[in-house]
Formats: C-alpha cells, structure tokens, sequence
C-alpha cells in the first residue's frame, strides 16, 4: 500500500535538523559561524583580486548586452538570460553541455561540475540529446525527429526541471499555464526586503513566502524531487552569482540597483517596468572568486539545508492535492525503495545524491521506450550528472517510484 505522510520532513524541525546538518563535511560549520546567513554573496571571501573578478561587458569586450532577436530563447532564469545577452552562452538561447560550463564560470564563477550537471539534467529533461543542446527558454525541432519529440526546453519542463514558488515568476497553474508571468507581489517583497543589501537570510525569507502563498492559493501546488529543490536554491542562485564584490566588501554585496539590471525592471517604488529578455551584467560589476570559492554542488546543498534549518517549509516533497492549502508530503521511504528517509536525507551529502539521482531517473523514465534506441547516445547526458555526485558517497538509488506523485494534480503539468 502506497503511504503517505502528512508532511515530507518530519524531523525537519530547527532543533532536529541542525546538528544533523553541521555533519555535512564541516562545510556547515562556515556556515553556522562565518555570517553565511548575513553575508551578501552567502559567503564571506577573505581576499578580492580585481583583475581576476571584473566581468568586462563594455564596447569591445565581445560581451556587449545586446537585446534577444525574434528567434533568440529566452526563459524565466535572469542569471541565464544575462549570460545570453551578454554572450557567456549562445545568444539564441541553446547552449550545449560544454557552452554552459565555460560560460558560466566565465560570467559567474560557477563550478565546472555544477554547471555540468544542471546542464545535462536540462538536456536530459527537456533537451535534445543527440547534439548535448538545450533551451534557457522554449522549444526547438529536434534533431531524431521520428524517435524523440521536439526538446521542449525550460519554459516546457513545470515541474520536472523549474516548478512552482519561484522568486519572482508566478505558478504556472495561476497564470493560464504561463510559467514565465513576472508577479509584482513577489518583486515589490523582494525590493522591500534587500534594504542596503540583499544576504541569504533575506532571500530563505522570500522563499518561505512565496512557497507559502503557493499552498494557499495554487490547488496545482507540486514540489518534485528536483523541481523542488531548484526553487529554492534558485533563490540562493540570486545571491550566490548576482553578488558584486570589492576590496572593500569582499563576500558581496547586492543593491537594488544590480537586481533591477539582472532581473531587467526599471522604474522606482510603485513605478516599477519589466521589460522581458533585457535581462544584463551590470556596468563595474565583480564576480565571486574563482577556485575554491566557485560555487560548487556542495555548496547548492549547504545552503538549502541551512534554508531549511531557519524555515522549514522551504525544503518538502509533494503537493497540492486538487485544493487549496492542502499540503501532502511523499513518503521518501516508499519513493526510493527504503534508500533515503526524511531523517536519513539530511545526512552527509545524501540531499544532494537525491536530487541529482532523482533527475537522472525522472528523465529516463520520460524515455521509456525509446532507450533502447539511443544505445550510447545517453551517456554524454548521464555522465555528467553522475560526475556532479561523484565524490559526495552516495548510497545507490536503485528504485524510484514516480507513480506516487500520480495524485497531485500538478505533477506532469496536470
């Protein structure tokens, strides 16, 4: 019999959690004591290297913003929209796997395996395997047309890959099946809460609110096992990458004004514009530090679990049922096969090995059927994903039971 608790995390509580949680490597010990929480760019650098972190997008710096033509993809990610404007990734909007590695580290500092690994989940899920290419936006044909259907990119993936209670994107279910509807309630919260500049305390916050008001009032409300976790850690993701650093401010710091330009809005309070697709690096703007301080896979979790140590309703697995307010959590036990448990998921680097193995065996089974036709052509696509995970221990996800997301009416799109 298919179980069903009334809440995904039960132990999740700041008192269970946490001393749990600080088990993750030692790396939650930086962040329980180093001001993680209440630093701009989430974490605290010691040192600033100008020459290193300054992101050049003046007149001749081949990345000039330059606004999306009409056959340009652009989606609901600002960060990924200002890379394309910029040229960091391919400025029609479908970058392959290596595109997105060498593009956001160089915009951003983001880790190789990381970006990796996101990119190949997008490709697995919504992309088109056999050229490695995938959309930060909409669709496009594919290149095995009589065996796959045409990739139907980020816009297409609600709820496999992006989801509901983003930070400034409406639920797709409340917007007539929009995923990209630019919601002032969450834009004037977030303006209203950064004060001199936005941290990661701020931003948990937000993402407690808006999944808050997504229970209240979408009765499509679904958490998946990575959509899930990618609202959330997109919030972060503003913080952790949007962040312009100094010498003398060397951990970050974001002002409205540099969330204004990456998230294209111009105006002033009550006068706010959004103008789609002109999403763009700011002028004398800085990235993190390279090295050790890109942000890794390692560092995705830490922060979505410290998230959830401070509001727990940031980190659950399940839905709406049909109605509002009407929270349902999957049982991890029954979904995994006895392999991860709400208390288990919490140790060590295991919320990380869920999320990427959880993906790897979402997108699978979206091929069900045409698998043994692609043959290798998988493993450029699942290679990554497994090297993101590699080194963090995983215990094997052997069974994942996807059909007990089959009563929440907002899993597939539903």
């Amino acid at each position: 019999m298919v179980k069903i608790s009334p809440s995904l995390l039960p132990l999740l509580s700041v008192a269970a959690a946490w001393p749990t949680v600080m088990e993750m490597d030692m790396h939650l010990k930086r962040a329980a004591t180093s001001g993680r929480l209440n630093t701009g760019a989430g974490h605290p650098f010691p040192s600033f290297d100008a020459k290193a972190q300054y992101v050049d997008v003046g007149p001749g710096s081949g990345h000039e913003f330059r606004s999306p033509g009409p056959n340009d993809r652009r989606g609901q990610c600002p960060g990924l929209n200002a890379a394309a404007n910029h040229g960091f990734l391919p400025r029609n909007g479908l970058p392959t796997i290596v595109d997105t590695i060498t593009g956001l580290e160089e915009a951003y500092n983001m880790s190789p395996e990381l970006a990796a690994g996101l990119a190949a989940i997008a490709v697995l899920i919504s992309g088109d395997i056999p050229t490695l290419k995938w959309s930060i936006g909409g669709g496009f044909p594919s290149t095995l047309p009589l065996v796959l259907s045409d990739p139907k990119g980020i816009i297409g993936s609600h709820n496999k890959y992006e989801g509901d209670a983003s930070i400034v994107r409406g639920d797709a279910h409340l917007n007539g099946g929009n995923v990209g509807v630019f919601q002032d309630r969450s834009w004037n919260n977030l303006m209203a809460i950064i004060g001199d500049s936005l941290t990661l305390e701020k931003t948990i916050v937000l993402s407690d609110d808006v999944t808050n008001f997504s229970i209240n009032n979408n009765p499509y409300y679904f958490s998946g096992p990575f959509s899930g976790l990618v609202a959330p850690a997109a919030h972060n993701f503003v913080i952790n990458f949007m962040s312009n650093h100094s010498a003398e401010n060397p951990g970050g710091f974001l002002t409205k004004e540099v969330v204004k330009s990456f998230f294209a809005v111009t105006g002033d309070e009550g006068k706010f514009v959004h103008h789609p697709g002109q999403e763009r690096i700011p002028d004398n703007w800085y990235r993190r530090p390279g090295g050790k301080d890109q942000y890794n896979v390692v560092d995705v979790f830490i922060d979505l679990i410290a998230g959830a140590a401070e509001k727990p309703g940031t980190l659950r697995f399940g839905g709406n049922t049909g109605t509002t307010n009407s929270f349902t959590g999957v049982d991890l036990t029954d979904l995994t096969g006895g392999v991860f448990n709400g208390a288990s998921l919490l140790e060590g680097n295991n919320l990380a090995c869920f999320a990427f193995q959880a993906a790897m065996a979402g997108g699978v089974d979206e091929l069900d059927g045409v698998l043994g036709l692609l043959g290798g052509l998988l493993d450029p696509v699942l290679n990554p994903i497994k090297d993101a995970f590699a080194g963090l221990a995983c215990p094997q996800l052997k069974e994942f039971r996807s059909q007990l997301f089959d009563i929440f009416p907002g899993y597939k799109g539903k």
